[in-house]
């Protein structure tokens, strides 16, 4: 068997599905780049903007009378304090949205638009997820490490995916 026939099969056996392999290449593709803009941008956007959470953490928590301080990235509360670092900030899943959202055949509008409310709906979420983490920590301390790792990993998650379907239920694909 040749390579030649071999490669033949395979396109053969792709191309039915060729618009899901090209959504997935264009997917891997841009999320190559937001990851990478991400990291290369790390000093000048991902850390200011990561203090912008955990200053509007600390003013949240301030105005319903909490005893907070802050500290750069770290929001503390009586006897707890958590430091909010990159995968707590929300910059990589919006970084996902992005890339699955520009992968997608649609218009550039409805993609502008779909990036742009899923993001803002994202930072909300991340928002309460921080929070809701610093409260956690400071009223039951025990609880805080399995909330975080499990419970609000998979509500990001499923956050980010049902964003995702419910925007590409609403678009219709260009050709």
């Amino acid at each position: 068997m040749s390579i030649r026939s071999s490669v033949n099969r395979l396109a053969a056996r792709i191309r039915p599905h060729q618009d899901i392999v090209r959504f997935l290449l264009r997917f891997g593709l841009f999320a190559i780049l937001a990851f990478a803009a991400l990291f290369g941008l790390q000093d000048q956007a991902v850390e200011p903007f990561t203090r912008g959470i955990a200053w509007l953490t600390y003013k949240v928590m301030r105005l319903f009378g909490t005893p907070a301080s802050l500290d750069g990235v770290t929001v503390g509360v009586p006897n707890f304090s958590v430091m909010i670092r990159n995968n707590c900030n929300a910059a990589y899943e919006m970084g996902l949205y992005t890339a699955a959202t520009l992968a997608y055949p649609a218009s550039g509008l409805r993609r502008t638009t779909g990036i742009l409310i899923a993001l803002s709906v994202l930072y909300v979420v991340n928002l309460i997820r921080v929070l809701s983490l610093v409260y956690l920590g400071y009223l039951v301390p025990g609880a805080f490490e399995a909330a975080h790792v499990y419970v609000w990993q998979v509500i990001f998650l499923v956050v980010v995916a049902g964003l995702w379907l419910g925007w590409i239920a609403r678009v219709h694909p260009v050709a």
